[in-house]
């Protein structure tokens, strides 16, 4: 009997009737084994939690289902803060490029400020003429290289703080910034506004005197040409070097190397540099501040 009993298990069926509502129709019966009906309900419970999963991944659903989970959260505000420090550093660095901005526009004579929205250039330098007469006009009122009308500013290009507000000495005079011989001097009614110092190519030429780079770079005339500006409004100009050593916003001291001599640009007629001194915007003979000059 108990044998019996045991197959007697093995051959239970549930089935599952579908009777229609009215009698015109048949009913219908589905005989489903035990193990199949575990089976149906397993499925039927991955299915649907395979739907919710789907739909909290790659629907908006997901948005609106707060689903809290530390790991995560950790991770991303761990991200959020360093691109939190990217975008502050990259902010820094550019209100320092206006600002160099600024001293470069004011070393090449023109008048610029800086705004909310950035730099805004209030006078721009006139333009060139070829009449001598008109270019010696400018030079008497203060005009600038290849006729561009310059600018007097009342700020240190330095520091950008008044004149009047700068405690820091002058560092005039200088000293000759590459070793070589003077084969011409300023000649401002020539529109030469420093003096020539021929040398060997690829020489060094050496800052004269302390200051920082405002411009380091190509010239189509000038070649690879440096500006350094330094405190009490002055600036200096080394022009048709081989190559550059120093870029700006880099701090040179006097006697710092910052380029190599050379030939390049398309007004140098030999190895030299070309050396020039600014000061308020206005070119001054260099013999008046460069010490043991002998020519």
């Amino acid at each position: 009997m108990p044998t019996d009993e045991h197959h007697k298990s093995k051959r239970t069926r549930y089935d599952l009737v579908l009777v229609p509502r009215d009698d015109a129709g048949q009913a219908k019966s589905l005989r489903f084994a035990p193990w199949q009906m575990y089976l149906l309900i397993v499925g039927t419970i991955a299915v649907i939690v395979g739907g919710v999963l789907a739909l909290l991944a790659y629907t908006p659903v997901g948005l609106w289902i707060p689903i809290e989970n530390a790991e995560l959260v950790n991770r991303y505000s761990k991200e959020l803060v360093v691109l939190n420090q990217r975008v502050t550093a990259l902010m820094e660095q550019l209100v320092e490029l206006q600002e160099y901005n600024v001293k470069l526009r004011a070393a090449l004579g023109e008048q610029a400020v800086l705004t909310d929205s950035g730099v805004a250039v209030v006078g721009r330098p006139r333009s060139a003429s070829v009449d001598t007469r008109r270019e010696s006009g400018r030079q008497q009122r203060g005009a600038g290289p290849l006729g561009m009308q310059v600018s007097r500013p009342s700020f240190d290009p330095v520091t950008m703080l008044p004149a009047s507000q700068v405690q820091q000495p002058v560092v005039f005079p200088v000293v000759l910034p590459a070793e070589g011989y003077i084969t011409r001097g300023f000649e401002a009614g020539q529109l030469h506004y420093g003096i020539d110092i021929a040398g060997k190519t690829g020489s060094l030429v050496n800052a004269a005197a302390d200051g920082h780079v405002v411009f380091a770079g190509w010239t189509s005339d000038d070649g690879y040409k440096v500006i350094l500006s330094h405190s009490g409004g002055f600036l200096t100009f080394y022009k048709h070097n081989q190559s550059l050593l120093k870029l700006a916003p880099a701090y040179v001291k006097r006697g710092e190397p910052i380029a190599l001599l050379g030939n390049s640009g398309q007004t140098s007629m030999g190895p030299h540099v070309h050396f020039e001194i600014w000061k308020d915007g206005v070119p001054v003979d260099p013999a008046n501040y460069i010490l043991n000059l002998n020519f």
